[in-house]
């Protein structure tokens, strides 16, 4: 876990995953520092895609929504094309919609095994795996 155990993110081949556990909320403090750890990620390696896992029912900060508006962003800028959203239903379609960039291909999941599965596909379009 990163800062305050608020965020996790991590390295799965050419995929991120980050992951906001249960009760997290993103202060701008640490908005920042995920946003630093992510710039520093991307610019590490090629990412093909990123998976966001939110556990949590917390309504998202705006904090939380800049650092994940900026974060697409720079994802996109760098090649990235496809993002998964694992969470519950509302916060689901919440981030997908917060996420949406033009020509970037964004699925929802229940499962964060599927949406990793779906994340690491190299065909085009990829087909989604059990999406929700």
């Amino acid at each position: 876990m990163q800062p305050s155990e608020r965020w996790s993110l991590r390295t799965d081949g050419a995929v991120i995953v980050v992951e906001f556990p249960h009760g997290t909320g993103l202060s701008p403090a640490d908005g920042e520092a995920l946003l630093d750890r992510w710039r520093t990620v991307i610019t590490e390696r090629e990412v093909d895609a990123v998976v966001i896992v939110v556990r949590t029912s917390r309504p998202c900060s705006d904090a939380g929504r800049r650092a994940l508006r900026e974060s697409a962003q720079l994802a996109v800028a760098r090649g990235t094309d496809r993002f998964a959203v694992v969470g519950e239903r509302s916060k689901r379609r919440y981030l997908k919609r917060t996420i949406d960039i033009e020509d970037v291909d964004t699925e929802v999941f229940n499962d964060s095994g599927a949406a990793i599965q779906w994340a690491k596909c190299r065909s085009k379009p990829c087909p989604p795996v059990g999406s929700g």
